[in-house]
């Protein structure tokens, strides 16, 4: 019953069990998911880069048509007839500016240093700063100051005008939040600054070439349409015929003058300590180090013979019962061995294993199918008989 059982089962293997195909398409299933996420991400990629059509994500982007950008008051201006230029570099915002232009600059990040913000003083006919930094109001406004930021409980409601500014009283009032600053003129006062000194989200110089907004958020598409933001933005930015619109990035940081020497910043008993320890581990090594002297040869210590190898990887199928294991090896073996001695690939079937070993042995292809195929050896006796069996063909093979 046994016998009949391995009969049924018994797999047709050859070499490591598999064709070619069958590895390969194995390997495909393996690799298919990772495969798949490749494509996956180099379609994002691609999408990304080519779908992006001149737009950038930046805050207040002229060319940003999310809800963070300002891409609606852009076209707005243009349609009334302003030229508006955004600026990729400080020197292209200085090549595009003249005595007839409005210089929008926002620099959140502060990546301008005041050298730079320097040369973007008296450039432009009205300079219009976007919630300036303390540097940037220094270098190019002096007469305008920081007056902190405008608490959170008024950022939902809006900021009356309170002056007689033009702009400022054509808008009425702005949603309020963001920065609060002094200066000659002020507008937008928050609540919190009554009974101190007077502040407002916009403060400008006497002459109004110079104007801070404190709130950016009120050029933002989504922000526009509120309150009076979009009256005080067009007549803000719409005043002159040009408009340059100048966000720094990360390449307009200004190179480091001189590069520090690291070693400079040490103590001055650093060198003499770091030179006393070289020395100490040097002698340590001569002092402990292991002299190394001509190669001697030994003999190993155990030589095992491959005869030895094979007898304990058999005792070892026998101990544990494993006669279908050791005759599915020994099977495996014999044919992948006559497969190369009738010159045929490796991945050949059993089936043309037999008819190739028939062809040149004087035995009948159902003897030799039983042999290589069919038989299971069902005891030890047997499975050294059968053993026998395939070491007598291979020599008949050889023989020929």
């Amino acid at each position: 019953m046994i016998e009949q059982e391995t009969h049924d089962v018994a797999p047709e293997v050859l070499g490591d069990g598999g064709s070619a195909a069958r590895t390969a398409g194995t390997r495909f299933r393996r690799l298919a998911p990772w495969l798949a996420l490749g494509l996956l991400l180099v379609l994002v990629v691609v999408l990304g880069f080519f779908g992006r059509s001149g737009q950038d994500g930046a805050a207040l982007s002229p060319v940003n048509p999310a809800p963070s950008g300002a891409m609606a008051l852009a076209e707005v201006l243009a349609d009334r007839g302003v030229e508006v230029v955004q600026a990729e570099s400080l020197q292209a915002a200085e090549d595009a500016l003249s005595n007839e232009a409005t210089l929008l600059l926002h620099d959140p990040d502060s990546w301008l240093s005041a050298d730079q913000l320097g040369q973007l003083s008296g450039v432009a006919d009205r300079l219009v700063l976007i919630e300036p930094t303390t540097i940037m109001l220094s270098e190019l406004a002096p007469t305008i100051r920081q007056a902190g930021l405008i608490p959170a409980a008024e950022a939902d409601g809006a900021l009356p005008a309170a002056c007689q500014v033009t702009d400022a009283t054509a808008a009425a009032a702005i949603t309020a939040g963001g920065f609060a600053y002094r200066g000659d003129l002020i507008c937008f006062p928050p609540a919190s600054a009554q009974g101190g000194p007077p502040s407002g989200s916009y403060a400008a110089t006497a002459g109004q070439d110079i104007v801070a907004l404190g709130n950016g958020a009120i050029l933002s598409n989504e922000s526009i349409d509120r309150e009076g933001n979009a009256a005080l933005a067009l007549r803000t930015l719409g005043n002159n015929p040009v408009l340059v619109w100048y966000q720094p990035t990360p390449a307009d940081l200004a190179p480091a003058d001189a590069l520090v020497d690291p070693l400079n910043l040490l103590p001055e008993w650093v060198n003499p300590v770091m030179l006393w320890l070289l020395a100490t581990g040097l002698l340590a090594v001569l002092w402990r180090g292991r002299r190394l002297g001509p190669l001697v040869t030994e003999p190993l210590p155990v030589v095992v013979r491959a005869a030895e190898t094979a007898e304990g990887r058999a005792r070892l199928y026998q101990d544990s019962s494993s006669l279908d294991r050791a005759a599915a090896n020994l099977r495996a073996a014999t044919l992948l061995r006559l497969a190369s001695r009738l010159r045929l690939p490796a991945t050949s079937s059993v089936a043309e294993v037999v008819d190739a070993a028939a062809r040149h042995s004087g035995r009948t292809p159902a003897d030799l199918d039983r042999l290589l195929r069919t038989d299971a050896p069902a005891s030890n006796a047997h499975l050294v008989r059968w053993s026998q069996d395939l070491d007598s063909l291979e020599k008949e093979i050889d023989a020929r």
